[in-house]
């Protein structure tokens, strides 16, 4: 299902002293299944952004369409928009809130109507589908580790069965194994559930490795928006933003300047393995 925003404004406190305009302007379309990363600064908007997409926060200005249709009408059901465009925010202790695990995941099914059986066959294919195991379902969730924490969020909105998962720095504050288990969690469930996946990150490293397009928010503004090797390869404006490429990037080109290789726009450390063993065994 397509997100289009169409010169989306929004102005927090308006005709207030605190009068704050966090989005100006705003003019994009996701398409069906697309893998999208949404970078910037702090206080640039991405949060404000992504919290529109499911009709929590209202815009004052512009308008937006889920599927085509105008999700601002009266008559829209922003009950069934929320359950096809689900958000993970960065915190998971904020959507966590039952006595267990499985009561937790559960609630978004329940809260559907859904019948005992149907709602508990969700809550397990959502917690397999992140690799929670059985023997937690009884388990207070604030009794986690952060991953498993991410990981019970995460279930908490894919037992909705969203079109759109939309996640907010879903790998903050974990140490590099976990947050390479949670972003190979979140790439395999798009491919395996063929859904939309909207990535908001301050790492350039994780955006390069995962998402087919970036979006890069500053201001307010939608700044730039493209394939990753169109928007990396804009880096002294992306450092004007406070922003910067994938630190593989800045070393590759210093091995480029010193003449040990000659390829130019390496995103990746994948990219940057394979070049550098390519050079290793011609030796």
């Amino acid at each position: 299902m397509s997100i289009t925003f169409d010169k989306v404004e929004h102005v927090y406190g308006k005709g207030t002293s605190f009068e704050k305009m966090a989005l100006k302007d705003v003019s994009f379309h996701i398409r069906d299944g697309e893998f999208v990363g949404l970078i910037g600064h702090t206080g640039s908007g991405k949060s404000t952004l992504i919290q529109h997409m499911n009709g929590l926060l209202k815009c004052t200005g512009g308008n937006i369409y889920y599927d085509g249709k105008d999700i601002s009408d009266r008559e829209y059901d922003r009950k069934t928009l929320r359950q096809n465009v689900g958000i993970v925010f960065q915190y998971p202790e904020h959507q966590l809130f039952e006595a267990t695990v499985g009561k937790d995941v559960a609630f978004g099914p329940c809260n559907l109507g859904l019948p005992d059986l149907q709602a508990d066959l969700r809550t397990y294919e959502a917690l397999k589908s992140v690799g929670i195991d059985d023997s937690l379902l009884d388990v207070s969730p604030f009794d986690l580790s952060g991953g498993q924490k991410r990981r019970v969020a995460i279930a908490g909105v894919l037992a909705m069965k969203p079109k759109v998962l939309v996640l907010d720095e879903p790998a903050a504050g974990l140490d590099p194994v976990g947050r390479r288990d949670i972003l190979e969690m979140i790439a395999r469930i798009r491919r395996e559930e063929n859904i939309t996946v909207v990535l908001v990150s301050h790492s350039m490293e994780d955006v390069a490795e995962y998402v087919d397009r970036i979006m890069v928010m500053n201001d307010g503004a939608l700044a730039m928006d493209g394939t990753v090797e169109e928007v990396f390869a804009r880096k002294e404006e992306l450092e004007e933003m406070g922003l910067s490429v994938p630190q593989i990037t800045l070393l590759m080109q210093d091995l480029k300047d010193e003449g040990l290789v000659s390829e130019t726009g390496i995103y990746t450390m994948d990219e940057a393995v394979r070049i550098l063993s390519q050079r290793l065994l011609k030796r």
